[in-house]
């Protein structure tokens, strides 16, 4: 079933989502345990009945939409950010949780900058509202949103989605690779088989198991019956606890991350409502003349000006060079000296009502006439609206030519 999501903006708490379910589709498993014991890739929500339905609101607080963080990561982090999106789909069993109740719109997934993980909006329903063909478009959606600067890890990744995709195999591959890299985790190793449903096209793996139904859990959460329930393995949804200690040998040799195999054709820059090109922007580009922008005001040696040539629907993001990736990761980069400017700073949006500027969670935030905006909170720009990234000089006005 599809549940209509709403999202608010509110200048003084920040955005948070709301949505609606009828109250016969409560998984009170499920929420129950999540009440007890939330998983930290979980929004935090509370909820209230009215009138036959439940209402949820999930607090976006700082983390960002995960579309902001579109362009080139180092491996380490692009292998981090894959474990961290299907991680989730198959620990959730842990907490009595379907699969199915994860919400896998790319417009509904954030970011958390600092725990450098993805979290999800989980509605707590017996029906569910996801199937395989939106965790497979949330994959292929999110492949061409995050790059990384290894082309033969970006490439076997590709072709694992568009072949046969499934999550374990997948993180499998991801752990074949990660021999590169001590400092990523290892993914766990599993019988992909565990993760297959048989059908009458065998070759098509399918995102459920043969046991993909509801238990009834009678006893209440938190009880000693609860706990060797989830210890046991719980809701066997994805069939298997999320505490695994198996190790995968490292055998990859030291030249295969060579950067042998050509880049496939899309990337961020084709992604049609998401992120614009990346554009060079230096201390020659000329005043705003014929395209939205800002234009510099303040008094350090900073571009004079940022051109925003963006369709409706699409995202121009701003932030600092981070030389450890050695490839530019927004749409437009101040040079990596600009310390108060953080590496993914702020994102400037376009749709039916106009521009509207974003705050991704930076250090030292981003400001409009002197208002600091809460972070992931869209603020609409005006002609003559002030912005300062952060408090050391990098101030511009926005203007419409």
């Amino acid at each position: 079933m599809t549940y209509e999501m709403q999202r608010k903006n509110d200048f003084m708490t920040g955005s948070y989502l709301v949505t609606q379910i009828p109250e016969n589709e409560l998984d009170l498993n499920a929420l129950h345990t999540i009440q007890t014991d939330c998983p930290d890739f979980l929004i935090p929500f509370h909820y209230k009945s009215t009138d036959g339905q439940i209402e949820f609101v999930y607090k976006i607080g700082s983390l960002c939409n995960l579309q902001y963080f579109s362009g080139d990561l180092s491996p380490e982090e692009y292998i981090e950010l894959w474990r961290s999106l299907l991680g989730p789909l198959l620990e959730c069993g842990d907490w009595f949780m379907n699969p199915r109740s994860f919400v896998l719109d790319t417009n509904y997934l954030f970011y958390d900058k600092n725990k450098k993980a993805v979290s999800y909006v989980y509605i707590p329903s017996v029906t569910g509202c996801s199937g395989f063909d939106a965790f497979y478009e949330m994959a292929v959606e999110v492949s061409k949103l995050i790059t990384v600067s290894d082309a033969v890890l970006e490439n076997k990744v590709l072709k694992a989605i568009i072949k046969d995709f499934n999550p374990v195999g997948f993180l499998q591959l991801l752990s074949s690779h990660v021999s590169e890299y001590s400092d990523v985790k290892e993914c766990p190793a599993q019988p992909v088989d565990q993760f297959i449903i048989e059908t009458e096209e065998p070759s098509v793996p399918l995102l459920y198991n043969k046991d993909d139904e509801m238990i009834s859990i009678l006893h209440e959460p938190g009880t000693e019956q609860n706990k060797t329930g989830r210890e046991s393995g719980g809701y066997k949804l994805f069939s298997g606890k999320s505490k695994r200690n198996q190790t995968v040998q490292k055998n990859l040799q030291q030249d295969s991350m060579i950067k042998t195999e050509p880049e496939l054709s899309y990337g961020p820059a084709h992604v049609t409502g998401k992120r614009t090109e990346i554009v060079d922007i230096t201390q020659s580009t000329s005043i705003l003349s014929n395209s939205p922008g800002l234009r510099y005001i303040g008094h350090a040696n900073l571009p004079p000006s940022i051109h925003v040539q963006i369709a409706e629907g699409e995202i121009f993001t701003i932030g600092r060079f981070d030389a450890t990736v050695g490839k530019r990761q927004s749409s437009f980069e101040f040079d990596k000296k600009t310390k108060a400017v953080s590496r993914r700073h702020a994102a400037i949006e376009r749709d039916i009502e106009g521009f509207k500027i974003v705050d991704l969670s930076s250090s030292a935030g981003t400001y409009v006439n002197d208002r600091k905006l809460p972070p992931n909170t869209p603020y609409g720009l005006e002609t003559g609206s002030r912005i300062s990234f952060g408090n050391s000089g990098a101030d511009y006005v926005w203007e419409i030519s």
